[in-house]
């Protein structure tokens, strides 16, 4: 965990990189993961044989990258919120398998004014321990606002 700049704070941490806790992806993760977005429904077990049932979804890493951050940050929720803002690109670079650990960084890659607050560009990686490539690749804007921003818009 890192300290976490305020919302004044927030230009000065371009090409800072985070590394965040390792992590891995259980069986129980999996299956969670795979339920609650249907994944199990659109593809039953026989329907691709072929598919080794320990690799980890990519879209589940995706689904990941903000939780990990928010961990890694250890940012102060009473002074600050953000929302997803979108991505620019991802990458799935190579296979991460159930009980792997994962490494996850992050390096901000741009910050932009904004309405009072700023949008934040990241480029998340994640890192299976001991590979030489990336897992995972993604380039993901965040929309940090401190609080009582959009509160004094309204009442304008």
């Amino acid at each position: 965990m890192t300290d976490t700049p305020s919302s004044e704070g927030t230009p000065a941490t371009v090409g800072q990189v985070i590394t965040g806790e390792p992590f891995v992806v259980t069986r129980e993760d999996s299956d969670q993961f795979e339920s609650s977005t249907w994944i199990d429904r659109a593809y039953p077990d026989d329907a691709i044989p072929e598919f080794p049932e320990d690799i980890v979804e990519g879209f589940h890493l995706l689904a990941l990258v903000d939780p990990v951050l928010q961990f890694a940050l250890g940012k102060d929720r009473g002074s600050m919120w953000g929302l997803n803002y979108g991505l620019d690109k991802v990458r799935f670079i190579s296979q991460v398998r159930l009980g792997d650990r994962v490494i996850p960084t992050f390096e901000t890659l741009a910050v932009e004014p904004k309405d009072g607050g700023f949008k934040v560009l990241r480029r998340c990686t994640f890192t299976v321990e001991g590979a030489e490539r990336p897992a995972m690749v993604a380039d993901w804007w965040g929309y940090q606002l401190p609080r009582g921003v959009v509160e004094k818009a309204r009442r304008s």
